[in-house]
């Protein structure tokens, strides 16, 4: 049984019910299973089975009559006599001490990410302002003419250099409405907090989320300068398909020219990511988007993946996938078409808190300086929680506590899966919008959890025959 922990993806299915386990004595301490365990056939072999363990995020491959003798162990007292698997269960974290108690272990992992201070996230919408006017867009009733200005760009100056000294990392999303509509202060922001990061020797790090429209290749050049290390773009589909769902604001097409600046940006940009937003209406439109990129030598240069289109606005209610079934379309597109590619590796990767929405020294800074949470409850007046401009960080209001506060440890339905150290609870927005827990905020990946292993475990079984 060799164990491998290794960083990447997300998910769940059968599992070994830990917590009705008897406890045992082995090797004079006091053992029981993890609650965390999961035990899934290998499709390669059949006297073998995947073990896994989502709060060590360990691998492991186990002989059948090995996982007999683990189990008679665990469920009937049998004392393990082969030292070495002993080990190796206790390393994987398939065996902990009876007093360990595993979910105090990840409460303490989730308050020490939420509350780390000396990492700073911070979401910067250059403008409240869009050139398009997406079908699904949860902003759609927030689009205005709104365009950041100087004074509040030197509010969030302020706030950074408040903690400069304090802080190892400051990562920034650049988000809009459409941030590339807004060069000045993108530019001007940019190059200030970069200066601030290099002369107290903090980490930058910048990812800008932009509908491509008009990323051209100056702008991609621009963009490197800045130190941006990731660009997010969005296509949903080729031609007609996409120009449906993504119009610009006068209901003329955007892919042409969206597929022309990627071609035209190619190798200038370190990381393209290219969602592929789906429903079931253009389920398999990443086949032909894929082939898109093969065809113009962009599979290199550009990151596909399916993001699922929630019906946040009414749109297209019954046409939207829920999370178990989204995640099956979503492992079909990955082995049709990504598998095989080594940088596309997805594996379970464990969380501290969910996102930047539940972390406090996080923000989401809107165009005209009010401060949310989330990115998209931006623009609705009873969800923002203060302003950059008057210092009010919001973080006593009803709606910070509501995000910082939330103990997924405690929730009565959380604490009991064994897909949680991956997990953490889910979005928390959509926890707060009251979305269904199973339906949607659920992590996809939990659903098919044992296709991803038997592809891990087949790759670096490849890996090691090579070497």
């Amino acid at each position: 049984m060799n164990i491998q922990s290794i960083d990447g993806y997300r998910h769940q299915s059968m599992r070994l019910s830990a917590g009705d386990l008897s406890i045992t004595r082995l090797g004079g301490v006091h053992m029981k299973a993890s609650k965390y365990n999961f035990f899934f056939p290998y499709d390669a072999d059949d006297n073998k089975l995947i073990a896994y363990n989502s709060l060590s995020n360990a691998t492991a491959l186990m002989e059948k009559d090995k996982y007999k003798i683990y189990t008679d162990f665990c469920e009937n007292g049998i004392l393990i006599d082969d030292e070495m698997f002993v080990d190796q269960l206790k390393y994987g974290r398939f065996l902990v001490d009876d007093s360990c108690d595993e979910l105090s272990e990840l409460k303490m992992r989730l308050l020490k990410g939420r509350y780390d201070t000396t990492v700073m996230g911070l979401t910067i919408a250059t403008t409240a302002d869009c050139n398009f006017r997406c079908l699904y867009c949860y902003e759609k009733d927030a689009i205005k003419p709104v365009y950041m200005n100087e004074s509040t760009e030197n509010a969030i100056l302020d706030m950074v250099k408040r903690q400069i000294k304090t802080l190892s990392s400051l990562m920034i999303v650049w988000y809009g409405g459409e941030p590339l509509m807004n060069m000045e202060t993108f530019e001007r922001l940019s190059r200030a907090l970069i200066n601030l990061c290099e002369e107290n020797e903090v980490l930058y790090d910048a990812l800008v989320i932009t509908n491509g429209y008009l990323l051209t290749r100056d702008v991609a050049e621009l963009l490197r300068e800045l130190k941006v290390g990731s660009v997010q773009i969005t296509v949903d589909g080729v031609g007609d398909i996409h120009n449906r769902m993504r119009p610009l604001s006068d209901g003329s097409g955007t892919y042409d020219t969206i597929m022309k600046n990627l071609i035209d940006c190619k190798g200038v940009l370190p990381r393209v990511e290219l969602r592929i937003n789906t429903d079931k209406d253009n389920a398999i439109a990443y086949r032909d988007i894929v082939e898109f990129l093969k065809n113009n030598d962009l599979i290199d240069f550009v990151l596909p993946y399916l993001g699922m289109i929630v019906s946040y606005n009414s749109y297209n209610v019954n046409g939207c996938f829920d999370a178990c079934g989204f995640s099956k379309h979503d492992f079909d597109f990955y082995e049709e078409y990504l598998s095989e590619i080594p940088r596309m590796w997805r594996y379970p990767g464990m969380m501290s808190n969910f996102c930047t929405a539940d972390a406090f020294n996080s923000h989401v800074i809107a165009a005209d300086g009010k401060l949310y949470r989330c990115w998209k409850d931006m623009g609705n007046p009873e969800k923002c929680v203060g302003s950059i401009l008057d210092s009010k960080l919001g973080a006593t209001s009803e709606v910070f506590l509501k995000y910082v506060l939330f103990d997924v440890t405690e929730d009565e339905i959380c604490n009991k899966c064994n897909f949680l150290p991956v997990c953490m609870g889910g979005c928390p927005h959509m926890r707060n919008e009251g979305f269904d827990l199973e339906q949607f905020i659920c992590s996809n990946s939990k659903f098919v959890l044992d296709k991803y292993l038997n592809i891990t475990v087949n790759r670096k079984k490849e890996r090691e025959s090579v070497s």
